[in-house]
């Protein structure tokens, strides 16, 4: 019994950083998805946003975030900088 306890604390051990490296981001953005939300929504007042993700372009972090207007047909894709909080690009979505 005690053997097959050491084993199954064993593998525990052994996956457990396996797991947690997984559910890591790339890296740490000092700029969190909630403000990127904002940040993008003040340069566009009375818009919403549709979708946010921290993707890595050209070696920086960067939350690109998705926000449509009402009248606007097409969704509007700002890219904030994770480490800084400035807007690196606004503009139409690209299809």
């Amino acid at each position: 019994m005690k053997l097959i306890s050491l084993a199954l604390v064993s593998v525990l051990l052994f996956c457990a950083p396996l797991q947690a490296s997984a559910l890591k981001p790339p890296s740490h953005a000092k700029i969190t998805r909630n403000e990127a939300e904002h940040i993008a929504l003040k340069k566009f007042p009375g818009a919403h946003v549709t979708s946010a993700k921290l993707e890595k372009m050209q070696g920086k972090l960067v939350w690109t975030v998705e926000i449509a207007r009402e009248k606007t047909e097409s969704p509007i894709r700002v890219e904030v900088d994770a480490m800084t909080g400035r807007i690196s690009s606004a503009g139409d979505k690209k299809p």
